[in-house]
């Protein structure tokens, strides 16, 4: 066994996987043999670090597996061993590998309807004794009981019923140890056996006594065994929610007196506060936050404010580390506190929330230190997305809120700035409302960043801020051609410099929005924006060339005259985003089918500027359109209005092309294609059958119908 135990802990990988696999025979053929064999080393050999090694293999066994097929006098000789070994054991670090195993042969004893009252004795006697040793690990033992098995165990407890009484003096007197691993393992002892004690007085002291021993815990451990016994309290929180309901006032104030103590670390905070959270998920608990004073309501919302103070210069969680490892931890400080804000909010409910953190918004939002003001702004994103209505019906506070934010987007701090571009994007009632009331402000301050900043993150988040502001805005946000005006001229600009892709990519989209809905400004920079639009075309991001093509179909819709001199060299460039050796690949397949309907919409606008009986076969010769289906359905439609006029160029010499427009309609199968002109498409085809009678429109297997059309 001891070259079992060299090669099992051996840092050669072979010799591990060599002696795992004979351990893995060995429990499998002779599990009851091989269990009896370390616990005989567990029990007599003199080697501390051998028994250790006999107590981790024996946890490899699992008791539950092979405890109930072993013979009643070989378990009830292991049961002896155990409790003797217990008793004489000297080293409490084999001790406190053995406590799991106990607890896993307890638990297998009594799950297979056996008894055993002698370890339900000692785990008392010693609990109740006055060595820390048996104290740590009978609690060790009652706290390591499997779920599925504890109810049991306690139910053996409380038929002892002479036993409650000593068994609750014995948790009292350990929770207030001087010896912290025993108050330690007490809390996860008392915790997974508490409904033995649900007479209220009986639980009241035991509860009071946690309290106590958490304190006393934080003021002497605070970074060591005070987080292991919280622990257990939010995971008392968690299962005993009605035992707890009456005192979790009074636990909340206790939080908050952890949570506030500047005294203690920014890790001990976000773990008081967990308390709080458990109880935010908890359905039992909701009374608790809807009845909370609100003052009291006010003091929790700054807990994770605090933590959102914890951002770096770069917009990372970090700020205020000093090292490595406490910068780690201050980045969780900073998660935690985004997350926990949006669950406290959510159970304080509206009625309580709103008005709590408007007062500690308004603070934030006007302080002077820039992480006050930018976790201002990351509150104001939270409260919009939970209770977007309630704030719009506020009195004033939209008013308010639009003239924070304008001076927001001029702070003299980068990360408040990209902050508050940031909450312009979130798509909540909230910001809609902010956009369509305000959306001659924010035009004008949305154009003030682009030529005032000089940071390019601050840029591109204001452009992409922009951006979706004019996609969720009214169309009529744009209808002063001034605003236009103003967006054209400071958008131009980013597209000749040297801006990321991402940013020229939103400044054309932004750019073909305003020329869509404003026409006369449109037509006015027209000659201006047709250059960087067929530059932009032979871009290397497939993004920008999307947005070139666009931008050229949308002029080109317009049929403003400015669009002739470019005629030519819009061909070429189109063509070239057509014929793209990678253009059926998923990111250049949109820009493709964009180049396709602009070329469409020249042929049906501007025939006069082209050779109609060649350009118009060719943009035939590329539909249907399979990848943009919004393009899809204006070509479809353009090709059913050009067919319905007999459009001459469309049709070729000879209707010549008759073939592939009706091949067209049938790969679309487009529903909405009206009778006639179907009919159309019939007579047609019916007029000229001879021609095609020859022709295998779909393969050599099926010849020519005239009735085919009817499909369509």
């Amino acid at each position: 066994m001891e070259t079992l135990f060299s090669h099992l802990y051996s840092p050669q990988h072979q010799h591990r996987s060599q002696a795992l696999a004979f351990l893995q025979c060995c429990k499998r053929h002779h599990p009851d043999l091989l269990f009896i064999k370390l616990f005989f080393l567990l029990r007599c050999t003199p080697l501390p670090e051998t028994r250790a090694n006999a107590a981790r293999a024996l946890l490899l066994l699992n008791p539950a597996d092979f405890w109930p097929n072993l013979k009643p006098i070989a378990q009830a000789r292991l049961k002896a061993h155990f409790l003797t070994f217990l008793a004489l054991e000297p080293s409490i670090h084999v001790l406190r590998l053995a406590s799991l195993l106990l607890a896993e042969t307890l638990a297998a004893t009594y799950k297979s309807h056996q008894t055993w009252p002698e370890m339900l004795d000692f785990l008392l006697s010693s609990l109740a004794s006055n060595d820390d040793k048996l104290r740590e690990v009978a609690a060790l033992v009652l706290a390591k009981l499997p779920n599925d098995s504890r109810f049991l165990v306690s139910n053996a407890f409380r038929e002892k019923r002479s036993a409650l009484r000593p068994l609750h003096a014995a948790f009292l007197a350990a929770l207030a140890s001087s010896n912290p691993d025993v108050q330690v393992a007490s809390f996860a002892a008392v915790v997974g056996h508490i409904r033995l004690f649900s007479d209220p007085a009986l639980f009241h002291e035991l509860l009071r006594a946690v309290m106590v021993g958490v304190f006393a815990l934080l003021h002497v451990f605070e970074a060591t065994y005070f987080r292991s016994a919280f622990a257990e309290l939010v995971n008392l929180v968690y299962r005993e929610p009605l035992l707890l309901k009456p005192y979790m006032n009074d636990m909340v104030l206790d939080v908050l007196q952890i949570a506030e103590s500047g005294g203690l670390s920014k890790e001990t905070h976000r773990l008081a506060f967990e308390l709080v959270v458990a109880m935010t998920e908890v359905k039992e608990y909701e009374h608790v936050f809807v009845n909370l004073p609100n003052s009291t309501a006010r003091r929790l919302l700054c807990v994770p404010m605090k933590m959102l103070l914890c951002v770096g210069e770069n917009g990372s969680g970090g700020g205020g580390g000093d090292s490595v490892s406490e910068g780690e931890k201050v980045v969780d400080v900073y998660g935690f506190g985004m997350k926990w804000l949006k669950k406290l909010c959510v159970a304080l409910g509206a009625n309580k929330a709103v008005p709590a953190a408007y007062e500690v918004l308004r603070l934030h939002l006007d302080n002077a230190q820039w992480n006050m003001r930018h976790a201002g702004i990351t509150m104001l994103s939270i409260l919009a997305e939970e209770f977007s209505d309630e704030l719009v019906l506020m009195d004033n506070f939209l008013g308010e809120v639009v003239t924070k934010v304008l001076k927001s987007i001029q702070d003299s701090h980068i990360q408040v700035r990209l902050a508050t571009f940031k909450f312009m994007e979130t798509p909540t009632n909230f910001v809609q409302a902010v956009h369509i009331l305000y959306h001659h402000k924010l035009v004008h301050a949305f154009c003030m960043a682009l030529d005032n900043d000089q940071d390019h993150k601050v840029k591109e988040q204001a452009v992409s801020a922009m951006l979706f502001f004019l996609k969720n805005t009214l169309p009529e946000s744009l209808t002063l051609n001034k605003n236009g005006d103003i967006l054209m001229s400071k958008l131009l600009p980013l597209l000749q410099g040297k801006e990321s892709a991402k940013q020229r990519s939103i400044a054309l989209s932004i750019l073909n929005i305003v020329a869509q809905r404003c026409h006369e400004v449109a037509h006015k920079y027209c000659a201006t924006f047709l250059p960087i639009l067929l530059e932009a075309c032979n871009d290397e991001n497939s993004e920008i060339n999307e947005e070139a093509a666009r931008g050229i179909r949308i002029f080109a819709e317009l049929g403003t005259p400015q669009l002739k001199p470019f005629v030519n060299r819009i061909l070429l460039e189109l063509g070239v985003l057509m014929n793209h050796p990678n253009r059926s690949l998923s990111e250049n397949a949109k820009a493709h089918d964009i180049a396709v309907s602009a070329l469409g919409r020249i042929c049906e606008v501007h025939r006069e500027c082209i050779d109609g009986s060649k350009i118009v076969p060719a943009w035939l010769s590329f539909l249907p359109l399979e990848n943009d289906l919004i393009e899809a359905k204006v070509m479809h439609e353009q090709l059913c209005l050009m067919v319905s006029r007999l459009d001459k160029d469309l049709l070729g010499s000879g209707n010549q092309n008759l073939v592939k427009i009706i091949v067209v309609f049938l790969e679309v199968s487009y529903p909405h294609v009206n009778t006639n002109l179907s009919d159309f498409i019939f007579s047609l085809l019916s007029a000229n059958f001879e021609m095609f009678a020859h022709l295998s429109i779909f393969g050599p297997s099926l010849t020519f119908n005239p009735q085919f059309c009817f499909l369509i």
